[in-house]
């Protein structure tokens, strides 16, 4: 509070804030209250005055308003009784010293509060300590007629939901309503630091649509006029009957019920006018820039200023989004394939209601015939053939006060409302929807105990589900009842409500631009068709915008074109109407160019078959041959092998054996010595087909068990020799798959190259190294012997068979020596891939 105060103290400073002149009373100023005497009575400067006397609940004057209009009063206290509930008695300013739960506390009966011709303006200036939301009370009154027994006429508020409201009441003859959301964002957001100025007027035009302006302005410099925030409509104006006239609070004073809506704030420059002012007509414009409400009647005669009436198409809603559509008539509006929902808005704008001009609508392709539309609320039932689609539909509009309407939804007396519906037998499916209308409709109702009957059977309902029951799920104002779906541009519009510890179905709309609505669909029985009723109860106070909606859900592919024509007479168009051409496109297999692709793409798909077969067989047959010749590969290797190793091997052992039957007689030493050739040779002969029969045993066909091979191989080969051999192979190698000729051919030039170690180096030491990667070999032989010179060296040692058969594997094989200085071979290869 303190903050406050010196916030206040340096908006008062001159250079620091604007400097605002107050109200200056003119002609149609019925009553002007500025508040700046430090207590009640508080003088009235209008034209019938009639001073506040009544300062009571802890309501206190003499606080600071903006830099200019001096004092202001605040609201934000009470006396008792529970925040939020109907018996808080909180901050009141009275017409009369004191509240009284009767006639004695009314405000005179001259007391005026409309204008000749029933129009009136009503405004004041605001500032919040605390946000509506966060106030806990039943709503912040601004100005009010609304007390006890039969004097209750209306109310200006501000709700605690965050809309700015006119609620006339059931005793002061006007029906309508006014209700509009105050901005969270953008210029005029509402907060607890600036000051608002609030207004409602009438232009006493009954049953006009958007009679009713609402206006929330954040107070500031430069303004040219009131920010406009909404509109409503009264159907008829008030009958000039008076009650309990108070400012800041409803001056209710009975038993369970007492001032529960105090104002959490302050309240200055009340007002009340004989005229509906012009956005510009307020204090905090310029007076050079103001229009008077003679210069508005003037406006009104001059053609020039005549807005333009022509009907026109607001906005279409595509699946509830809004889609952009041709300006022109001629322009299509073409949609993608499926079953759509399409809402159609349009009228005469918000400035040219239209008045009592009948309008039609027809969706041609869908209606037989023109449909008359309505404005307002609604429940629709809607029934439904097998593929969805609205075979008959009838609507049931919510516009104007129900009877028994109080202040509240949950205040207001539940009539019960009986209708007759028609279902074609065809319908398998029924849906019901309580939709807010067009998105500049505004309002509250509230359904309950929805029945669907046959005639004479009231008491058997075919509808499930025709109550909210209060459970976990539903028992909160944005709880969903079993069977029931939220939809529409703001789906928080549709709430449930609850009444005596019971909940029901409700639509709260003050969004001037958005709608919402209630859905469920249930099955019906094949062949149930005929004449039924359906039964609710209801209580509803909706004000109708200028806009009419038509709604056509489950639309399939097709060529259509909605109208709308206005009706001067009973059937006599009035002007060129509205023509918008739609088209929604079928599926692709509906579509004319279907056929002939879907024909070609067959006779491709079996050419590509039979050229994939013909491929696949000669893949297969390429596969065989390959086989085969390496089958053919191995076989001629392993001849080779046999002819070139073993055969030699058996050639030698018979002439040693010729030989040593020669000398067996002749001389028996050379005969021994024969004899023992003869079974190193046949040794020899078994290690060797031993390696033959390794080379092509597919067992072996991995890159470790070659690293075995090789090492069994050195391991035997030095075992009795002066070479001494070091081996360096990893103890662990990847099991990769290897061919039996890689193998073969990789195993052979080893050994050749470690036997030519063995009968050339002399003694010394030989190193065997193998590295291995995922993609080659590196095997290394390296001695310390004698060496040699290649170049010079063409003796037995092997060097051009070697490089042969490495080079036919893929791979290379260098080697480096020189006298003395040893010897080292590099045997490179590329691993065979791993198939897939």
């Amino acid at each position: 509070m303190i903050l406050r105060a010196l916030l206040s103290l340096c908006l008062a400073l001159p250079g620091v804030a604007q400097e605002f002149s107050p109200n200056v009373p003119d002609a149609h100023t019925l009553h002007l209250w500025q508040f700046d005497e430090d207590g009640a009575p508080f003088a009235d400067a209008g034209a019938y005055p009639h001073p506040m006397e009544g300062l009571l609940n802890g309501a206190s004057a003499a606080h600071s308003s903006l830099p200019g209009l001096g004092k202001a009063m605040s609201f934000h206290a009470n006396a008792g009784g529970e925040p939020g509930a109907p018996d808080l008695r909180g901050a009141i300013l009275l017409a009369r010293p004191h509240i009284d739960s009767g006639p004695r506390d009314n405000a005179p009966e001259d007391f005026r509060y409309f204008g000749p011709d029933g129009a009136f303006t009503y405004e004041a200036i605001v500032r919040f300590d605390i946000l509506p939301h966060e106030a806990g009370v039943v709503a912040c009154g601004l100005i009010s007629m609304d007390g006890d027994g039969d004097d209750r006429s209306f109310n200006f508020r501000i709700e605690k939901e965050g809309f700015l409201s006119f609620i006339p009441l059931p005793h002061g003859g006007a029906g309508g309503l006014a209700l509009a959301t105050i901005p969270t964002s953008g210029p005029h957001a509402i907060d607890t630091t600036h000051w608002f100025h609030a207004a409602v007027s009438y232009d006493g035009n009954e049953g006009v649509p958007n009679n009713l302006k609402l206006y929330w302005t954040k107070l500031g410099p430069d303004l040219t006029e009131a920010n406009r925030i909404g509109s409503g409509t009264l159907s008829t104006g008030f009958s000039g009957g008076t009650g309990d006239f108070a400012i800041g609070n409803e001056a209710r004073a009975f038993d369970g019920n007492a001032e529960a809506e105090p104002f959490p704030g302050l309240i200055d420059e009340v007002r009340i006018s004989g005229v509906a002012r012009h956005p510009s007509d307020f204090f905090f414009v310029d007076p050079s820039s103001r229009i008077s409400p003679e210069l508005v009647v003037e406006h009104r005669s001059d053609e020039a200023h005549r807005p333009d009436s022509r009907l026109r198409l607001e906005e279409v809603l595509v699946d509830s989004s809004p889609e952009m559509f041709p300006a022109a008539n001629g322009g299509a509006l073409v949609l993608p394939p499926g079953l759509h929902r399409l809402d159609f808005d349009f009228g005469f704008g918000p400035d040219n209601p239209g008045g009592a001009i009948k309008l039609r609508c027809q969706l041609e392709g869908i209606d037989d015939r023109w449909q008359e539309t309505e404005r307002g609320m609604g429940l629709v039932c809607q029934a439904l053939d097998k593929d969805g689609r609205v075979i008959s539909q009838s609507r049931f509009p919510f516009i104007g006060t129900s009877d028994g309407w109080e202040t509240t939804l949950e205040d207001s007396a539940m009539i019960r409302r009986v209708e007759p519906v028609y279902i074609p037998e065809d319908a398998v499916s029924l849906r019901l929807s309580l939709n807010s209308g067009s998105p500049d409709t505004t309002g509250f109702v509230t359904l309950d105990r929805l029945a669907l009957t046959l005639p004479g059977e009231p008491d058997t309902s075919l509808w499930k589900n025709g109550s909210v029951e209060l459970n976990e799920t539903t028992a909160r104002a944005a709880g969903v009842p079993v069977g029931w779906h939220r939809d529409g541009s703001d789906p928080a519009i549709a709430r449930v409500v609850f009444r005596s510890g019971a909940g029901s179905l409700a639509l709260v709309d003050g969004d001037q631009q958005r709608h919402g609505e209630w859905s469920s669909v249930q099955p019906i029985s094949p062949g149930a068709g005929g004449v039924f009723v359906l039964s609710w109860q209801e209580a509803y106070n909706v004000s109708s915008g200028s806009l009419h909606r038509a709604t056509y859900v489950n639309v399939p592919p097709g060529n259509y074109t909605f109208r709308v024509v206005g009706l001067a007479g009973e059937n006599d168009p009035l002007g060129d109407g509205i023509s918008l051409p739609i088209v929604i496109e079928p599926p692709f297999w509906r579509r004319s160019w279907f056929g002939p692709v879907l024909a070609a793409g067959l006779v491709a798909l079996v050419a590509a078959g039979v050229v994939a077969r013909l491929r696949l067989m000669a893949k297969r047959r390429v596969e065989l041959l390959r086989s085969q010749n390496a089958l053919e590969r191995d076989r001629i290797r392993i001849a080779r092998d046999l002819h070139d190793d073993l055969g030699t091997r058996v050639t030698v052992l018979n002439m040693t054996a010729a030989l040593a039957r020669r000398d067996i007689d002749i001389d028996p030493a050379k005969a021994h010595r024969h004899l023992d050739k003869m079974t190193d040779a046949a040794r020899e002969m078994v290690v060797a087909l031993d390696d033959l029969v390794w080379a092509v045993d597919p067992a072996h066909d991995t890159l470790d068990h070659l690293a075995s091979h090789l090492t069994r191989l050195a391991e035997e080969m030095f075992r009795d020799s002066p070479v001494r051999c070091r081996l360096e192979i990893p103890s662990t190698l990847p099991a990769r798959p290897l061919g039996a000729e890689f193998r073969h051919h990789l195993s052979l030039a080893v050994k050749e190259s470690l036997h030519n170690v063995l009968q050339h180096a002399g003694a010394c030491e030989v190193f065997l190294s193998m590295e291995c990667d995922d993609d080659r070999i590196t095997i290394t032989i390296r001695d310390t012997g004698c060496g040699f010179d290649p170049k010079a060296d063409r003796g037995g040692r092997g060097l051009g068979n070697t490089p042969a058969r490495i080079r036919e594997i893929g791979g290379s094989y260098a080697i480096d020596s020189s006298p003395s200085r040893g010897t080292c071979i590099v045997i490179i290869c590329r691993l065979p891939k791993t198939p897939t």
